[in-house]
């Protein structure tokens, strides 16, 4: 006898079909909203603003995994700054049981288990950065250095657990923008982290996470370079940092079940910069601070 699939199965997969085609839409809605990348292991820049976006509970890999997010953050205006705004904080995301997913932090793409670690490749939007203030974005203090718009980026995760703790490395491109040099270059970024849970009990669980940012030349000038244009306008001496270290920063995650569907969470990060983005004349302050506070529904 043939068995014909239940109606509240054809309306899951209806449901999952409807998210699929507006998350593209949602993820660039997202850009202006959404504070930070997925987690400590994520590909977040000099525009990163340090706070853990939280996307719910763990499900296993052959299940559909559906998550919202939305909560309140304060953190610095730009890397460097020191003026910081609240702001809000948005999330949303999908992965299929074969490992492809669409979510506001890594954009589109696929995850796999390989050699004992979880390997990430994906497409997304790049952060950027406004030469003024424009709600919680920006900062009047870059006037005349021009915006830096958001661009398609690529990049690839991998985790792998050693004892307690996860290891990370994540590498991320992101694509010309237009023939502005000063903002619109091609460049590459690279983070290290390494995170542990320290706690997990009646009182939910606290996670403590290390991670280290380098980039190439290119990324360096774009977030933290002054050409001569951009010192003309703004009235910043020139300056032409080389590739490197960018800034490390320590992080903690507590996060508080309160159904099987609902959870509550708080991050905080801690972030300096070092070397030359620490010496550009745009940073106001090498200690960058943030904290936020969310809910998330995970499906």
């Amino acid at each position: 006898m043939k068995r014909y699939p239940s109606i509240s199965s054809m309306r899951r997969r209806v449901g999952a079909a409807y998210l699929l085609a507006s998350l593209p839409t949602l993820s660039c809605a997202a850009g202006g909203l959404q504070v930070a990348d997925n987690s400590v292991y994520g590909s977040r820049g000099a525009s990163g603003r340090g706070i853990e976006v939280s996307t719910g509970a763990e499900k296993p890999a052959d299940q559909w995994k559906f998550y919202g997010t939305l909560g309140v953050g304060y953190a610095p205006r730009y890397s460097g700054s020191d003026e910081s705004s609240a702001l809000p904080i948005f999330g949303l995301g999908i992965r299929s049981p074969g490992g492809f997913f669409l979510d506001t932090a890594h954009g589109l793409g696929w995850e796999t288990e390989a050699l004992s670690s979880t390997f990430r490749f994906y497409l997304a939007p790049s952060a950027s950065r406004k030469d003024h203030k424009k709600g919680s974005e920006g900062s009047n203090q870059l006037r005349g250095m021009g915006d830096i718009k958001s661009r398609a980026q690529i990049g690839m995760d991998a985790e792998t657990q050693l004892g307690p703790v996860t290891l990370s490395a994540t590498v991320a491109h992101a694509f010309k923008k237009g023939d502005d040099r000063d903002v619109g270059s091609a460049y590459t970024l690279f983070n290290l982290g390494a995170s542990a849970t320290v706690y997990e009990g009646t009182a939910g669980s606290l996670s403590l996470g290390l991670t280290g940012t380098f980039g190439d030349g290119n990324y360096m000038r774009t977030w933290y370079g002054v050409s001569d244009r951009q010192s003309a306008r703004s009235g910043y001496r020139r300056y032409r940092p080389k590739g490197g270290l960018e800034s490390l920063g320590l992080g903690a995650t507590w996060a508080l079940p309160l159904s099987k569907e609902w959870s509550w969470s708080v991050a905080a990060e801690a972030r300096r910069l070092y070397g030359d983005a620490a010496d550009s004349p745009i940073v106001k302050d090498r200690n960058q601070y943030s904290i936020g506070t969310m809910i998330t529904y995970t499906y």
